[in-house]
């Protein structure tokens, strides 16, 4: 998930530009929802919606700056 948040990020590289491990390693994730049939909440195929914030954002408040990716399957 921190890759593809990384690489989404403002001023991304490509995918193969080894930059995006190191961005990748500045994220950590914020929120976490889950698939849950008894709350009627489906995501795709039983899929995970993730919020990741850089952690100076978060102790700034900047919610704003946290970007979302969602995984299925």
């Amino acid at each position: 998930m921190e890759t593809e948040v990384a690489h989404g990020a403002p001023g991304c590289s490509p995918w193969d530009d080894p930059r995006i491990r190191e961005e990748a390693l500045r994220w950590v994730l914020l929120a976490q929802f889950g698939s849950d049939d008894d709350a009627n909440m489906m995501w795709g195929d039983c899929g995970t919606l993730y919020w990741l914030v850089r952690p100076k954002d978060l102790a700034e408040r900047r919610f704003d700056r946290a970007m979302f990716t969602w995984r299925c399957g």
